[in-house]
């Protein structure tokens, strides 16, 4: 660290302004305690204007490396956004063999955010005639660089970008991924179902780019088409392209999608918005693999691998689409889940939705930046909410709160902007005691278990929600009745005075 840091032979002096040091806790926490304070010591003695950033690894086995990448893979985001678009120098020579195994293939692989430099320092005896301090250079063409590059072309990139399935936390986006990484070595078309801002656009990419279905040359803007964008004329023009003189307008050729999806992937956004004839004429492209331009007697080919979306339910889009399309653009099915199904990805999705914001909106980039509590407050509201616009969603509370801040006449204090921001909620900020009670509801619902940030808000307290869950029964048993034209009695086995009691109680608790 001092060669890194002090040497006058390395290239980083006076060039590092702060410093975040990664120390080992458990069983032998008191001796790596005492060569951080040495450092600190030294680094006080020859660098004093150096800020210090220390955090602990609570483990006891150096040499896990299963352990130092999760713990890695949870904290470097959090740096990354400490240290918002300044490069990051990743000193690789500290640790052990495991670490500095781990510190090199994350830095190879695509898992750390540029900008940063992966480096290696040596004493003045071990240089041999090397300089102090040298880059580690590992060009690994990996899954997530490439990811990272691919887009489809003309579809709305929101919510694509913000999602990144390094970050995954819960069970069923994994399970999710993997599902999708098995379907597409085949050339079958999959279905893709989810709300809207879901990240449905961010599974088909990954899809593609997993197939053999892909143009490497197409990665920055493969063929895709947002159906609902579209007339059912100039959709099928999009699609089947034309030919001089099709149609008023058409001054010159024009190559559709199918063309420039023949030997890769096309994607239909929207798929429920598409004519009844465009159905038509896809089910022949796909049982096929020919069509016709507009305004052409020729017939072409196309060998292509169909991805379809849409955010309508199984019943809608049963009556939208002909059943023998359905049938045909289905022949594997999955169901990307709601962020209120997903609450463990808030954690991390927040902060990038809320740097991605400030990059579209214009806003100055040292307004994205929130301290924990603020953090921990804002992921905590979301979790109550049910997020019926998922990260868009998220997106009108980071444009809220950066309205507050970015404000040059009078921006609101931090805690003002956090309260402001949350107003965008379609249920405005939540009480702070009614949050913890959905979220523990959600949690018993789910069958997962309690996370500790529901006890940033105090002790929990069941007997609220269980109060909270007799008011809310007891208010929608009359409502049921009236739809099902059935007497309430016949509804619960609750009696109608205790119903009665229920709905007309402050504290529904109370005991009787």
């Amino acid at each position: 660290m001092l060669t890194l840091l002090t040497d006058p032979e390395s290239i980083y002096v006076d060039r590092i302004h702060d410093v975040v040091v990664l120390r080992q806790g458990g069983a032998e926490a008191a001796a790596h305690e005492r060569v951080y304070e040495e450092l600190v010591a030294a680094l006080a003695e020859r660098a004093p204007s150096l800020r210090l950033h220390p955090h602990v690894w609570e483990h006891d086995d150096p040499t896990d490396h299963a352990a130092i990448f999760e713990y890695l893979r949870a904290l470097l985001p959090r740096i990354r956004r400490q240290f918002q678009e300044r490069e990051l120098v990743i000193h690789l020579s500290p640790g052990t063999a495991a670490m500095h195994t781990v510190w090199a293939l994350m830095a190879a692989t695509g898992f750390i955010e540029p900008p940063f430099t992966a480096v290696q320092s040596f004493r003045a005896g071990e240089r041999r005639g090397r300089p102090a301090v040298v880059p580690l250079g590992l060009e690994v063409g990996t899954f997530f660089r490439r990811w990272q590059a691919t887009r489809p072309v003309a579809t709305e990139e929101g919510e694509r970008a913000v999602w990144d399935p390094r970050q995954f936390r819960s069970t069923r986006l994994r399970d999710l991924y993997d599902e999708a990484r098995r379907v597409a070595r085949l050339k079958v078309p999959v279905l893709l179902l989810g709300e809207r801002g879901t990240g449905k656009t961010t599974l088909a990419s990954w899809i593609r780019l997993r197939s053999p279905f892909r143009k490497e040359k197409q990665d920055q803007a493969w063929p895709a088409v947002p159906c609902g964008q579209y007339t059912s004329e100039t959709m099928r023009a999009e699609l089947f392209g034309y030919v001089k003189g099709a149609f008023t307008g058409a001054n010159r050729e024009h190559e559709g999608l199918l063309a420039r999806a023949n030997g890769d992937t096309l994607f239909l956004d929207e798929i429920g918005d598409i004519s009844r004839e465009l159905q038509r004429l896809l089910i022949k492209v796909l049982e096929e693999g020919s069509y016709q331009p507009l305004g052409s007697t020729d017939v072409l080919r196309t060998d292509l691998r169909l991805l379809t979306a849409t955010n309508l339910p199984r019943d809608a889009l049963r009556k939208q689409l002909d059943p023998d399309f359905l049938d045909r653009i289905r022949s594997f099915t999955l169901t990307v889940p709601p962020l209120r199904e997903i609450q463990d990805e808030l954690v991390w999705l927040w902060p990038v939705v809320l740097e991605a914001a400030a990059r579209r909106s214009g806003a100055p980039t040292r307004y994205a930046r929130l301290a924990e509590p603020q953090h921990a407050q804002i992921v905590r509201a979301l979790r109550a909410d049910p997020l019926p616009g998922n990260v868009r969603d998220l997106f009108r509370v980071a444009y809220r709160f950066l309205a507050a801040r970015a404000d040059d006449d009078a921006p609101l204090p931090i805690k003002d902007a956090v309260d402001y921001a949350l107003q965008a909620l379609d249920g405005g900020a939540p009480d702070l005691a009614e949050a913890s009670s959905r979220n523990l509801a959600r949690a018993f619902a789910d069958r997962v278990a309690l996370a500790p940030d529901l006890l940033e808000d105090g002790p929990l307290d069941p007997e609220r929600l269980i109060a909270d869950f007799k008011r809310w029964f007891a208010q929608q048993v009359p409502g049921l009745s009236e739809r099902t034209g059935r007497p309430e009695s016949e509804l619960t086995r609750m009696n109608e005075r205790t119903l009665r009691n229920w709905r007309r109680k402050e504290d529904a608790g109370v005991p009787e």
